[in-house]
């Protein structure tokens, strides 16, 4: 009796590592019993990434816990350690957040009492510790080596003084990090000279992330001499941390003689005229692709306009321009039609040669006719992505409905993501016999649309919209900014909430229909080639009797 030997496939442990990456982790279990080879790469697939502590310990020694304390039932010895290292040099990632509740300092201090080997994790690339008191922040340089390259890592705790020596600590531990996610729950004057020493000390820095208000002047300035930094981002929202606006309300860094030379994606938070003296600079990073840029001043048109103008000369290979203009007061939101963005502000656009994303965001609606969304459309192919202020807090003032979508299917076949302020009323729906579907698109955003019949709505959409494609709804004026910018009047916020709801239904009803449409379509396509091979049979039926096309009939 033959024995089948398995394909020469599964023993390339590249590919083999492919396909069993796709498998459940009860899967891992019994791939790692199938032979020596699939035990190696299942078990590389089941410890690459780490989540909290508690696994990678039980590994180490069973522990208990006591009150909010944990304790390892004996200190571990070097037969633990052989086992623990069997497994602790596969862990590529681990991440960690503190919980209040659970305490594993002990358990650390025992470790780091009895390692048998300085790494614990010699193998560990990326590293996430987010902590909240001294004691476990001073824990997390046990992880910390020379071949780790990705540390997200919170800021030392406020009531720390001297924020310098951690910071210095982990770059001697870890100099050769490639990115930076530095997490701080409090405005960077308190923290910005220790920073400053961090970056100092990381000459390999690719990619840095802060919170919102902490690209100051200072900060910037030292960024801009960093010989590899790819990326500067910031990010909103509780996680990242929130600072200042008053931090970064003056915005002029230095640049010196190239400055920022590989810079190709860049995010600042300052004044339209301080980002324009900025990017006019003698040394300025022209060469970007990826702009962001939030301000929470109030600016007219008119500096919009011009901003897009400079970038259009100055920045030809940006491809993704993100402006939020984000001012406004609570209580003081009534449109002023000469402060509205309209389509001859950002006519500019058309100018950028390889620009492929824009968004746009304002508290009053952008004046632009169906007309000239058309315009726009037909005169940019390329585009990918479109957010049109989707989400104005002025929500009563329409200069487009469903039929804006169109124009954008007919001519841009790229386009991933298209977000419009619309008023979707029955009564503009338009006939549905011509309609080209979108080609690419994966997210329509409505924002604080306006949709009167949703059934209505969700069948014309059904029309255009592919499958797979999803509705986005909701705001997110409230995830950035200072707390008096995410506050919002209780009058805006009943009735962003009552225009929720029947995009819900639509959001719903949609897919729904999306797959009748399919159906339909695959119905007419099949019965149109049936209707084509009718017509070359008998056309070839008739060749073969010599039937004249002027006869009346077929004799057989």
């Amino acid at each position: 009796m033959s024995i089948m030997q398995p394909h020469r496939v599964l023993f390339i442990p590249e590919l083999l590592g492919i396909i069993l990456g796709f498998m459940d982790e009860d899967d891992h279990v019994n791939n790692a019993c199938v032979c020596k080879q699939w035990s190696d790469i299942t078990l590389d697939i089941i410890w690459r990434e780490v989540d909290g502590l508690s696994r990678l310990l039980t590994l180490l020694r069973p522990y208990k816990l006591k009150g909010r304390y944990n304790f390892f039932d004996g200190l571990p010895d070097s037969r633990d350690w052989a086992r623990f290292q069997k497994y602790a040099n596969r862990v590529r990632i681990l991440r960690f957040q503190q919980d209040n509740d659970v305490d594993y300092s002990g358990l650390l201090d025992d470790m780091a009492r009895t390692r048998t080997t300085l790494h614990m994790l010699p193998n560990l690339h990326t590293l996430e510790w987010v902590y909240e008191d001294v004691d476990c922040m001073e824990r997390a340089t046990l992880f910390m080596h020379q071949r780790l390259r990705h540390l997200i890592i919170s800021a030392p705790p406020l009531r720390y003084k001297d924020k310098v020596p951690f910071f210095l600590d982990v770059c001697v531990r870890a100099p050769h990090l490639h990115s930076l996610d530095l997490r701080v729950p409090y405005r960077v004057q308190w923290i910005e000279t220790a920073i400053l020493e961090l970056l100092r000390g990381l000459p390999d820095l690719k990619k840095v992330i802060f919170p919102e208000f902490f690209l100051t002047s200072n900060i910037v300035s030292e960024l801009s001499r960093m010989k590899h930094i790819h990326i500067v981002q910031f990010e909103h929202g509780h996680e990242q941390g929130y600072g200042e606006e008053k931090d970064v309300d003056t915005f002029e860094p230095v640049l010196e003689q190239g400055a920022f030379p590989v810079l190709w994606d860049l995010a600042v938070t300052a004044r339209i005229e301080d980002v324009m003296r900025f990017m006019n600079a003698d040394f300025a990073p022209i060469n970007i692709t990826s702009l962001y840029i939030n301000t929470y001043v109030e600016h007219k048109p008119a500096e919009l306009h011009t901003l897009l103008f400079m970038l259009s000369e100055r920045c030809c290979r940006l491809s993704e321009l993100y402006v939020l203009l984000a001012h406004h007061i609570t209580g003081e939101l009534e449109l002023v039609p000469a402060n509205q963005i309209t389509f001859n502000t950002l006519t500019p656009l058309l100018s950028f040669p390889d620009l492929v994303t824009f968004q746009v965001t304002h508290k009053y609606p952008v004046k632009i006719t169906l007309e000239e969304i058309e315009k726009l459309a037909c005169r940019w192919p390329s585009l990918e992505s479109l957010a049109l202020n989707e989400e104005p807090l002025v929500m009563d003032k329409f200069t487009l409905d469903l039929r804006a979508l169109i124009p954008f299917a007919r001519h841009c076949s790229k386009l991933r993501r298209l977000g419009l302020f619309i008023d979707a009323c029955p009564t503009k729906i338009p006939p549905t016999l011509e309609l080209k579907p979108f080609a690419a698109l994966c997210f329509l955003s409505v924002g604080t649309s306006r949709a009167q019949d949703p059934e209505a709505v969700a069948a014309f959409m059904s029309h255009l919209c592919p499958p797979r494609c999803e509705l986005e709804i909701g705001v997110t004026w409230t995830s950035f900014g200072t707390r008096s910018c995410r506050v919002l009047d209780d009058d805006v916020r009943m009735e962003i909430s009552n225009r929720f709801q029947p995009w819900k239904s639509v959001r719903e009803i949609l897919p729904v229909l999306i797959q009748l449409r399919m159906e339909e379509r695959e119905k007419s396509r099949a019965l149109q080639e049936e209707v084509e091979d009718l017509r070359t049979r008998t056309r070839l039926l008739m060749d073969k009797v010599d039937i004249k096309a002027h006869d009346s009939c077929i004799i057989v």
